[in-house]
């Protein structure tokens, strides 16, 4: 990471008449590690950075220290006509994702880890699992002639069964998480213990429950 970052959004902020308080909140960190990150105490993630362009209406070359000038987060992905720009923000939409993803499953497991209890490590694993066969199987069939040896359960069947299969682990998972006092939680005490992966968490939280939102009002 540029060593310009921290104060790049450190004049960002003050520019827009923000104490730290306030814009740790609208970027959903604590006041505390968005201090680390201007005084360039700890590097941030590939999606804080992007989230960070967003807010402030710059290029992530921007908060870089890459750009001189304020090139606004819209110009550069709303090039339609330049189809190496198209693939960019795709391939880095893809890569913050994933990252995304990744450090909030690395918190589950931790939690898991933490409450040690070998029926709820199964049930999640399965479950979880089942669903990333369920999106591989789907990419996987967006050709038509790709050999399906690779599954032992047909094309015309697996759907079914998968859903079906995740019901029961759903039903599995609660059953047994209602026997078990968890750790206490709340977003100081994630942000203290996962400084680096709980910024991605609190994103996916953010992202899951507008999808779940949008797919109710459809």
């Amino acid at each position: 990471m540029s060593k310009e970052f921290g104060r790049i959004i450190s004049n960002l902020r003050k520019k827009k008449g923000l104490s730290q308080k306030d814009a740790a909140k609208k970027l959903g960190i604590s006041q505390s590690l968005l201090s680390h990150y201007e005084k360039g105490i700890r590097e941030c993630s590939l999606e804080f950075l992007s989230r960070t362009a967003d807010f402030y209406e710059v290029s992530t070359d921007y908060l870089l220290g890459r750009a001189s000038a304020f090139d606004s987060a819209e110009s550069l992905t709303e090039s339609s006509d330049n189809s190496e720009a198209a693939i960019v923000k795709s391939n880095t939409y893809c890569l913050l994702n994933r990252r995304l993803i990744n450090n909030s499953a690395s918190i589950t497991y931790s939690i898991l880890s933490e409450i040690n209890n070998k029926k709820l490590q199964k049930y999640i694993s399965d479950y979880l699992s089942i669903a990333h066969y369920n999106i591989f199987r789907s990419l996987y069939s967006l050709k038509e002639n790709n050999p399906d040896d690779i599954f032992k359960i047909s094309d015309s069947s697996y759907e079914n069964m998968s859903n079906a299969a995740m019901e029961i682990h759903e039903s599995r998972i609660k059953a047994a998480a209602s026997n078990i006092d968890g750790p206490k939680l709340s977003f100081d005490i994630l942000d203290d213990k996962y400084p680096e992966s709980f910024p991605s968490l609190h994103e996916m939280i953010k992202n899951a429950e507008k999808a779940i939102i949008q797919n109710i009002k459809i």
